[in-house]
């Protein structure tokens, strides 16, 4: 099958959804496009740092990466590509995948009308905790001007899918799409490549070099390092335990703008020598801490790093809300007891102290949300089944 991937942020090197998917698209046969900005860093494209130079036309992995300047980006939050019929006709797609609403999606919207044995799906990221925080982006960026692409789009869209339940909720009640046009597609994870880490005994290799002894309890927690993450309570945490045998790997940075925020973590660890800053890390990088580790602690803001948590066998503590933002429900991800939400009505660094203080002497119930998670990384976050989802409205009319 030809796939035609357009998407705003692409890197090949980082363990994204889209990522993922050309992987996996990949191993399973099928020809894929990749049409993106020209953002190569993370950082840069979430302060909306302007990026110019020109168009770059490569492949990683088998799979073809086009990256584009924009046409036009107004106040960073409605930016087009130019017209982008040429590649569509060039390539030739069975299936186009859009991520999120790209005002690029008139020319799908045509190309589809040309062929329709074509079939078009769009994923869906935002929901209240990220987007519409205000009247004007709630009631005309989302409620007029984006509403107004996704409506002529909608009628030649196979399935939208939001990748959380929230997202289900949003597109509800701000672009009146009825449930029934609309699947849940959670955010996957690589769990191939955690097995091999696994067997690696990758994990052993990053205790030896911390000094780490087998039987000490391993916190995880990392990504981009902002106000929203409150990394701080969980140091608060462990500094209040002040136990010998518990550790922290904080596995992540802080962009240019949280430079402060970082300062205050690193001030607050200090004197804790069992909290340890190991920055920024590649996707080989973040499994193999995820493989040192016992449990992972999210103090709040969704992030992938709760599925690639999951993916590698361990029980997570997530605070899914925050006084930065509206609440991200995180059940949808507990199918079997493996994850533990932690009340937003209550002080944050007492709970996640409370729940280490348990889950080190209770190493039969950290065992259980540890099978927990194995369970429904299998049920619900394999990529080779979240792929055959985003395939099986072509595989209906006999495209393979």
């Amino acid at each position: 099958m030809r796939i035609f991937m357009l998407c705003d942020f692409f890197n090949e090197e980082l363990e994204y959804q889209e990522n993922h998917l050309v992987d996996y698209y990949r191993r399973h046969g099928h020809e894929v496009i990749v049409v993106c900005s020209l953002y190569e860093n993370v950082f840069d494209y979430y302060t909306d740092k302007k990026v110019d130079g020109p168009a770059r036309d490569y492949e990683v992995n088998g799979a073809r990466i086009v990256k584009l300047p924009y046409r036009y980006n107004i106040l960073n939050r409605l930016r087009a590509y130019p017209k982008i019929d040429g590649l569509l006709e060039e390539f030739a797609p069975d299936l186009i995948f859009v991520h999120d609403i790209m005002l690029n999606l008139p020319e799908c919207i045509a190309y589809v009308k040309r062929h329709p044995q074509t079939r078009m799906i769009m994923d869906y990221h935002a929901d209240y905790a990220n987007s519409g925080k205000n009247w004007l982006s709630l009631k005309v960026l989302h409620g007029v001007i984006r509403k107004r692409f996704l409506d002529r789009a909608r009628p030649h869209l196979s399935m939208i899918y939001p990748i959380v339940p929230a997202g289900i909720d949003f597109l509800n009640e701000v672009y009146r799409v009825p449930r029934e046009e609309m699947t849940l597609l959670p955010l996957g994870t690589d769990l191939e490549y955690g097995a091999k880490i696994a067997a690696s005994g990758a994990g052993a290799a990053i205790r030896q070099e911390l000094a780490i002894p087998e039987d000490h309890f391993v916190v995880f927690t990392g990504g981009k390092l902002t106000p929203s993450k409150r990394t701080e309570t969980l140091i608060e945490a462990v500094n209040t335990l002040n136990r010998e045998d518990l550790h922290v790997l904080v596995a992540g940075a802080a962009g240019p703008n949280e430079a402060e925020y970082f300062a205050g973590l690193e001030q607050l660890a200090k004197g804790n020598p069992r909290i340890h800053f190991r920055g920024w890390q590649d996707k080989e990088g973040v499994y193999r801490h995820l493989d040192a580790a016992d449990i992972a602690v999210f103090p709040a803001s969704q992030s992938i790093l709760w599925q690639q948590s999951i993916g590698m066998g361990l029980p997570v503590i997530v605070g899914d809300r925050s006084e930065f933002m509206p609440p991200s429900d995180a059940t949808y991800l507990n199918r079997h007891d493996n994850l533990i939400v932690l009340d937003h009505e209550e002080e944050t660094a007492p709970q996640i102290a409370q729940l280490l203080r348990g889950l080190t002497e209770d190493r039969e119930r950290l065992a259980q949300m540890a099978e927990g998670a194995r369970r429904t990384a299998d049920e619900m976050l394999d990529w080779n089944k979240l792929i055959e989802e985003t395939l099986r409205h072509n595989r209906v009319t006999g495209v393979e």
